[in-house]
């Protein structure tokens, strides 16, 4: 019960009074009423994340290396 509140108060924190770097300033739910009224919403791309890149790289990496060992 008391870890429901917290994950609640978590959300309700993020959604409605987190100002965002990649929103401009605006919070997810400032942005998301945006959204729901204009003919064309305003596009807030996520940044690439190069740790994360690099991780599937290395990924990708691992597999051709299993691959071309099992062709051997």
């Amino acid at each position: 019960e008391e870890a429901a509140e917290i994950i609640y108060r978590t959300y309700e924190y993020y959604i409605y009074r987190y100002p965002q770097k990649r929103f401009h300033g605006k919070t997810a739910n400032q942005v998301r009423q945006e959204a729901l009224t204009a003919n064309t919403p305003e596009q807030y791309p996520i940044a690439p994340n190069r740790r994360i890149e690099r991780f599937w790289e290395g990924i990708e990496k691992s597999k051709a290396k299993h691959q071309a060992q099992a062709q051997q």
